[in-house]
């Protein structure tokens, strides 16, 4: 339609300027001037082209400006509609087009925030690859992993920003194969973790232009697993033992040794032993379970402390003279603290316990206390037989024993010190141990003031 209008402006000049000429030229052919008048009617519609020309480019130059201010992203002016003829029908059209190009940039936008976020937010590692093996794009999460930055790693082939063969192996495969991959790997460098790997195909026009990783951090689910494994083996380990020596002696007292007196008296009494080693294992592992599951009610009352080591250790004097162990209570008179005292009785009494059970003939038990930065701590300390070096982290481990014989034959269920550490951390505190295999042991445990 402009170009329609364009032309029979450009038609409707030249029919005037030949109309002009037909008066003109006759008029100076008349008087002898030919060429004069040639060259006046060449020159009128030279002239009136531009005119012409001029005011019909005029708004096209505007146009053209507006629109080169579009291509830079720049909607913030509209082209003016001079006319409602094709000039202006175009104006119309095209700012029509700038606005919804505008609304479609702000649509993507959004979406591309709210996709950034989520990418962000993800606790799982998100990592993208191109079809050559460059690292496209990471997330927060494999940054912190991996110790890495978006930066660095942007462009980067990736066994430059993570040398791990495993995973590299694990994009090949998906950019060879153009199928989605999953698989758990065990890594010792840059990181010593487990992660499973699910990787995707990035499809461009039917072709795999990429990958898309999706790490997932299972280390602690898979330790998990293993301590669920070795709990159920180690109960069942614990159970079996008791079971088998009362199944065995049971047997043979109705064999008929129940008619021996000297002999019957001597199993059965064993057999009672094992009965209450059942009892105190089941009990702890309940207790455990309960302290474990944090719905455990906690009492919070002021007691004297004092007073309660001395009623703990009381119940314990025919062990301590049998041993001609030295105990000695140095904590403060009236040293009140705030917590559960039934708690705190089954914790020093497991301490004092353990210090008892495992100390050498002749030895001593030292219990005592300091106080700094709002925290309250008891030491509990022995000369006993000590704990190895490479035991001593896993010390509060539940069904964990030093010397498994030795604390079975005490009786002890190998669940005391974790019942320790729990009930502590539930009281907002902390527990620890230091210890020198043959030279005595420093429990502790600290509670805030």
């Amino acid at each position: 339609m402009f170009k329609e209008r364009f032309h029979f402006k450009l038609i409707l000049s030249y029919f005037l300027v030949i109309l002009i000429s037909f008066i003109l030229v006759p008029f100076f052919l008349h008087r002898g001037h030919v060429f004069f008048g040639i060259f006046l009617s060449t020159f009128l519609a030279f002239g009136l082209g531009l005119v012409v020309s001029a005011q019909t480019m005029k708004p096209v130059k505007k146009m053209i400006d507006v629109v080169r201010r579009f291509s830079e992203g720049d909607f913030s002016r509209t082209i003016p509609q001079d006319s409602h003829e094709g000039i202006g029908e175009l104006a119309v059209t095209l700012n029509k087009m700038a606005q919804d190009l505008e609304n479609k940039i702000r649509e993507i936008q959004t979406k591309n925030q709210h996709l950034e976020a989520v990418f962000s937010s993800m606790i799982e590692g998100v990592i993208v690859v191109n079809g050559s093996g460059r690292v496209v794009s990471i997330n927060a999460a494999v940054e912190q992993v991996f110790g890495i930055t978006h930066k660095g790693a942007e462009g980067r082939i990736f066994l430059e920003v993570i040398r791990n063969n495993d995973i590299f192996e694990i994009i090949k495969k998906v950019l060879a194969k153009g199928e989605f991959f999953s698989s758990d790997l065990s890594l010792s460098y840059p990181v010593k973790k487990i992660f499973q790997v699910n990787a995707s195909p990035v499809f461009e026009k039917g072709v795999v232009s990429g990958c898309l990783l999706v790490i997932h951090d299972i280390t602690e689910i898979r330790r998990l697993e293993t301590m669920r494994q070795d709990f159920v083996a180690n109960v069942s380990h614990e159970l079996k033992t008791p079971l088998t020596s009362i199944k065995g002696y049971v047997e043979t007292l109705l064999d008929g040794a129940l008619e021996d007196k000297d002999h019957g008296r001597k199993f059965l009494k064993i057999v009672a032993e094992h009965t209450e080693r059942l009892n105190q294992l089941i009990t702890d592992l309940l207790d455990l379970s309960t302290i474990e599951s944090q719905k455990v009610l906690l009492l919070s009352e002021e007691f004297d402390l004092k007073k309660l080591v001395q009623r703990v250790v009381c119940n314990y004097h025919a062990q301590i003279s049998k041993l001609r162990l030295e105990i000695s209570n140095e904590l403060p008179n009236d040293l009140m603290i705030k917590a559960d005292p039934g708690r705190m009785e089954q914790v020093l009494t497991n301490l004092i316990d353990n210090a008892i059970k495992f100390n050498k003939p002749g030895g001593f038990i030292r219990i005592s206390s300091n106080i700094m930065a709002g925290r309250i701590g008891i030491v509990v300390e022995d000369s006993g037989i000590g704990i190895p070096h490479n035991d001593v982290p896993r010390i509060f481990e539940r069904f964990y024993r030093v010397d498994k014989a030795r604390s079975r034959a005490l009786g002890g269920t190998g669940l005391g010190l974790s019942i320790v550490k729990h009930i502590v951390e539930l009281h907002h505190g902390s527990v620890g141990v230091e210890s020198t295999d043959g030279f005595g042991s420093r429990f502790w445990f600290s509670l805030p003031t």
